[in-house]
């Protein structure tokens, strides 16, 4: 039997997954900060300060993160497409989380974060009517926060999923397990034996144990649920854990990381001749019993010898013998050329984003198909994960206006910026003179086009069309 507050087996057999993928998306100081865990040691007697200088001179390449970027840029390169017909859902469009945030920053974020683990929840809440006046206009509802939000939820903080009969024509989600408030509280919904969606809050006491604080059915405009309002964002439609996007990429960037540590530790030890000596017997200080050292003549811990022009070691015993060895250079060459086979396996799934500076000739035929299947690759995500959040901002509007909840959502899946040809903005242009096209959509095609920068609308620029005839001298 599990604790309220542990995930299931099947869930928690990603977390390390999870992890792995979070630290290489972060970036060097996240890898580095957990040492062995992911860069092995030089030699395996290595002190401990001899292994943190070992991962100090080791180069972190940040292929992870780079291509997390170059995805969320190239999907929101155009801001999403959205219509929203009620005013009141508008504004709030602004404010759908209690900390105030916009829908598109939660856009922005929830696709982050399933690009790094596939599996992110969003549950849409709303604040008891009993916490309020009981007599609010609708500008005291949203001047006092009483409004619907979303709560997000990493994977880390999902404990569980399932799935079941809702009722004799539904399957849906029956049961779902939260955390919340670093680990201090374990939000439980489900789906109880009357049928109805209903809230169970958990709270850690002192002693580390979890008991029931409370538990509410919620009912929203004035009726209870019959369905859980949370959501799981991935590319499946599932309800257990898949593998991320990102997730072959950190595979290849974590054997990157492990061959620089390699190429690192061999120009450490063979950038230098390493000596030799043998036959050598220090002198003993009678007083503090440790060797004398023939340069100083003072006792020591640990006798060196200077490497310099003009330094002389004189050897008391003829049978001393000094000897400088050198290594083969050919091991940092075959560590050379898998850090570059690494990086190659990267950009083909990293795409352009970690296209070399100065790529190998490739022909056109070969670029076209290369850049169709990366479009199509992040076109299959972004469609995914679209559709999902259009359902999240749905069920948001159904909430925070019941009588017009009217809502569509579509994230950017045009990647590559083509610019409209001088012939198609001529005939258009023609068009709209002869009346056959609005300039409304004359300015959506344009801006549709590449050619009206981005947040442009037809309206502002009429208003400053009429600002400028106004301010403009009379002719004479």
């Amino acid at each position: 039997m599990y604790k309220i507050n542990e995930p299931t087996k099947e869930i928690e057999a990603w977390h390390d997954r999870w992890k792995r993928n979070r630290d290489f998306v972060a970036g060097e100081d996240a890898v580095k900060a957990e040492g062995l865990k992911y860069l092995p040691k030089a030699r395996i007697d290595d002190t401990t300060a001899e292994y943190e200088d070992h991962k100090q001179r080791t180069g972190f390449f940040p292929a992870a993160f780079k291509i997390i970027q170059g995805w969320s840029g190239l999907i929101y390169r155009k801001p999403a497409k959205r219509t929203i017909t009620s005013a009141r859902v508008q504004l709030l469009s602004q404010l759908v989380t209690q900390d105030n945030r916009s829908m598109l920053d939660v856009s922005q974020w929830l696709t982050r974060e399933t690009m790094t683990t596939n599996f992110t929840g969003s549950l849409t809440d709303h604040p008891s009517r009993n916490d309020f006046p009981e007599f609010m206009s609708a500008n005291d509802e949203l001047r006092l926060g009483y409004r619907p939000y979303e709560a997000l939820y990493a994977a880390e903080n999902i404990l569980e999923v399932t799935r079941g009969v809702l009722n004799p024509s539904t399957v849906g989600i029956v049961h779902v397990r939260l955390l919340e408030n670093d680990g201090k509280r374990v939000r439980q919904l489900l789906i109880n034996e009357a049928g109805f969606y209903e809230v169970v809050i958990w709270e850690k006491t002192p002693s580390g144990d979890f008991v029931e604080t409370s538990r509410v059915t919620p009912s929203f405009n004035g009726q209870l649920l019959t369905e859980i309002p949370f959501s799981i964002l991935n590319t499946d439609d599932s309800i257990v854990p898949t593998p991320a996007l990102i997730q072959h990429c950190v595979d290849l960037n974590l054997q990157h990381y492990i061959a620089e540590g390699c190429l690192s530790a061999a120009i450490h030890l063979t950038s230098g001749p390493h000596i030799t000596i043998t036959g050598f017997e220090p002198e003993i200080d009678q007083k503090t019993n440790k060797p004398i050292d023939p340069f100083t003549g003072l006792p020591t811990d640990k006798i060196s010898f200077p490497v310099a022009p003009g330094a002389v070691w004189a050897f008391k015993s003829q049978d001393t013998e000094v000897n400088w060895n050198t290594y083969d250079p050919k091991g940092q060459e075959l560590t050379v050329a898998k850090l570059r086979d690494l990086k190659d396996a990267m950009s083909a799934i990293g795409h352009s984003i970690l296209a070399p500076e100065k790529p190998a000739p490739e022909a056109t035929e070969t670029q076209l198909i290369r850049r169709a299947a990366e479009n199509a690759m992040l076109a299959d995500f972004t469609l995914k994960v679209s559709k999902q959040q259009e359902k999240i901002w749905q069920r948001f509007a159904s909430v925070a206006d019941p009588k017009n909840p009217g809502l569509t959502f579509e994230l950017n899946v045009d990647f590559t910026p083509m610019p409209m040809d001088a012939q198609r903005i001529t005939a258009l242009s023609a068009l709209a003179e002869k009346r056959q096209l609005s300039l409304q959509t004359l300015h959506e095609a344009l801006s549709e086009g590449e050619i009206m920068p981005h947040g442009f609308t037809p309206e502002q620029e009429a208003e400053r069309l009429a600002q400028e005839a106004v301010d403009r001298p009379p002719v004479l």
